[in-house]
């Protein structure tokens, strides 16, 4: 038997994980290959940045081998169901893992979240994320961690080489979403935002 105050939310969260890496040429390397010159041995830098969700760890890499962003799925995780008027949580450890020399500090950031509907759901409007950043992923369940941030907050965190931020989602549903609507699910759509300083 269905409850009305569980509410199935499939395909939650989508990370949409958009690349912008910025040198003083305006370009980038997803490379790594060696190139012999007279002076020796030159070889490009392979810029990573790599993705680990709350629950499974499972490492993806922001830049897929073919250069395409790559698209977390956070719906497997710690999302699923959500009772109206309380919150869902999840999170993602972003990674510095680039083996370019020197100082190689990145700035990572989300964008505004985009909540739609599914066919044939009216959901979305009950539906709000709030987005923070934490020292581990394990303080994204914490819900002391939302307070004060607004819903169209988007944090920044700065990234040393070989260090990682993390940021935390939490998915609320409003206590005023109609019993009808039981079992009707929504996607939200977070970008994250990788630049090199």
């Amino acid at each position: 038997m269905k409850s009305i105050n569980a509410l199935k939310v499939t395909g939650l969260v989508l990370i949409a994980v958009m690349l912008a890496m910025f040198t003083v040429q305006g370009s980038y390397a997803l490379w790594n290959k060696a190139v012999s010159s007279n002076a020796g041995t030159v070889q490009a830098a392979d810029f990573r940045i790599s993705l680990t969700d709350t629950n499974t760890s499972k490492v993806t890499d922001m830049t897929l081998p073919n250069g395409t962003a790559a698209t977390l799925s956070l719906s497997s995780t710690a999302m699923g169901v959500i009772i109206p008027g309380q919150s869902s949580y999840a999170g993602v450890e972003v990674k510095n893992i680039t083996d370019a020399g020197g100082v190689f500090t990145v700035r990572a950031s989300t964008s505004t979240p985009t909540i739609g509907n599914t066919a044939g759901s009216s959901l979305a409007p009950y539906l709000s994320v709030k987005t923070a950043t934490a020292s581990s992923l394990s303080q994204c369940s914490q819900a002391t961690l939302y307070d004060g941030v607004q819903d169209s907050e988007t944090p920044i965190v700065d990234i040393i080489k070989n260090g990682s931020g993390v940021f935390c989602f939490q998915v609320s549903l409003a206590a005023t979403m109609p019993a009808s609507l039981s079992g009707q699910s929504a996607k939200v759509t977070i970008p994250i935002l990788v630049n090199q300083l």
